[in-house]
């Protein structure tokens, strides 16, 4: 189904989200290499938490993984239009410069952003401080990758409605060029391993699934753009 409707819309962004951790209790994925220099867990999954693949595994399976799945989804005929990191794993200074050269192999941009705090603070990301985003940043500008301003990301309370969620996130983020790490689905089969979220991912598949969530956006003066934008800034 995803191929299918990005055949359809080829200029629409389709990222990779690279994967290098397995957090829930009850639904769990292994790496596509399998249980090799320290990808897996002892039950042959990726760990829980990017502070365990950070002790565990070899550096140089990290990097062979981040190829494999980019490899894939080149495979399964995308052209993916950036390379992103689940729960920040792959973005820890462990890992991060192996990712980008991933990147620089398939002329895919790497998501580079001068304030990684929310997400920090989110998956309590260990060892990003700003000397290290600079580093980062500009080592992203020299290959020619845009840099955001600040990465957004927040889950809207059952009790709020999802408009004055979102007007806060916009206000915390401020001006600039911000990255929002979105996890707009219809939750389906979720209650079954996180039914803490099915209700706020439900939220913000149901608010951008309808037009008027643009005009929101422009009236606070906020333009939506994808990579190919980015690119060009």
């Amino acid at each position: 189904m995803a191929r299918d409707d990005w055949r359809e819309n080829p200029t629409q962004d389709m990222g990779v989200h690279i994967t290098l951790t397995s957090e829930w209790s009850a639904y769990r994925w292994r790496p596509m290499l399998g249980a090799r220099g320290g990808l897996a867990d002892d039950d042959g999954f990726m760990h829980h938490r990017p502070e365990q693949v950070v002790a565990s595994a070899d550096p140089i399976a990290v990097a062979d993984e981040m190829l494999a799945q980019v490899e894939r989804t080149l495979a399964d005929g995308f052209r993916p239009t950036h390379l992103d990191a689940h729960m920040g794993t792959a973005l820890l200074p462990e890992f991060v410069w192996s990712l980008m050269d991933a990147g620089s192999r398939y002329n895919i941009p790497v998501l580079a952003c001068s304030d990684l705090g929310p997400l920090s603070d989110a998956v309590r990301m260990q060892g990003v401080d700003a000397g290290f985003l600079a580093e980062v940043a500009a080592e992203a500008k020299r290959r020619g990758w845009p840099v955001f301003d600040r990465f957004m990301i927040g889950f809207c309370p059952d009790d709020v409605a999802f408009e004055a969620h979102l007007d806060g996130l916009l206000r915390e983020s401020g001006d600039g060029m911000v990255y929002y790490g979105m996890h707009a689905d219809t939750a389906e089969g979720m209650d079954a391993f996180a039914p803490h979220h099915t209700k706020p991912r439900r939220k913000e598949y149901d608010y951008f699934s309808v037009p008027s969530s643009a005009s929101f956006l422009e009236k606070r003066g906020v333009k939506v753009i994808i990579w190919s934008d980015a690119r060009a800034q």
